[in-house]
């Protein structure tokens, strides 16, 4: 199953909501695709939303809930991926909402850059990452990995990420894409 922009905006609404009604404090920090299609700009759909969540057995209660209102996944929001969240420097997190407790963050484009480099799936996060190296303000592939060392400092900038720059910047960047409109969660 595959969500579009509205369903994300959509569901995380109803979390909110739903979160707000009960008096549960919660703390939804979203990376990965989601993170993307909400704040940086227009994507294709995405199967998830993964986040760094807080607490995560209340969120995840409602979310579940929310699946089953809509036909989605239970998992469709999840904290699967949180792990891969740099700890190395500050994610940079950027508030999309906050209220009554409840907030809903993304993390920088810089910190979704540098996770989206050490993925590097081939066909799957090429446009992404070549939005963001426009984003970004990334001139080439050593300054990629000057980023990148940044947020996980003593690793070296995995191979499938250097063959996705080479190509990349061999074609060049795209122009940096329009920011799309701040989602509502009220």
């Amino acid at each position: 199953m595959s969500l579009d922009r509205d369903d994300l905006i959509r569901g995380l609404r109803e979390v909110v909501v739903r979160l707000r009604e009960r008096g549960e404090p919660a703390g939804i920090r979203i990376i990965g695709g989601a993170a993307l299609s909400l704040r940086y700009f227009e994507r294709r759909t995405t199967e998830d939303i993964d986040a760094k969540l807080h607490p995560a057995e209340q969120t995840l209660t409602v979310a579940a809930e929310v699946a089953e209102a809509n036909g989605w996944p239970a998992d469709w929001l999840n904290a699967k991926a949180a792990h891969f969240i740099p700890i190395a420097t500050d994610a940079g997190w950027e508030p999309l909402y906050a209220e009554d407790d409840v907030s809903v963050w993304v993390a920088s484009a810089a910190t979704l850059l540098a996770m989206k480099l050490r993925a590097s799936r081939a066909g799957r996060d090429d446009d992404d990452i070549a939005n963001l190296l426009a984003i970004c303000g990334v001139d080439g592939p050593a300054d990629a990995a000057e980023l990148y060392e940044t947020y996980y400092p003593g690793e070296v900038l995995p191979d499938k990420a250097t063959r996705m720059l080479d190509a990349i910047f061999a074609q060049g960047l795209p122009a940096v894409p329009d920011e799309p409109a701040r989602p509502d969660f009220s």
